[in-house]
């Protein structure tokens, strides 16, 4: 069963961005899926038990704040 986790990205508001953002987070083991919206700054990450550590790990990692 998947489960989806949404997430506000600060200063993902391109394309470019969002594509870094979704590059490092599908590297996360489980991740089957993610959805952004540049509007409201989120991203949603889809898939059976994701590391919610592991995924803000992957976010900051690729140069963002996460809330």
């Amino acid at each position: 069963m998947s489960t989806t986790s949404t997430y506000t990205v600060q200063g993902m508001t391109c394309g470019s961005c969002a594509t870094k953002v979704t590059g490092a987070v599908t590297q996360v083991p489980g991740v089957t899926g993610t959805d952004v919206d540049l509007t409201t700054g989120t991203l949603t990450v889809a898939g059976p038990d994701v590391d919610d550590a592991a995924l803000r790990a992957a976010i900051t990692g690729a140069g963002y704040q996460v809330d």
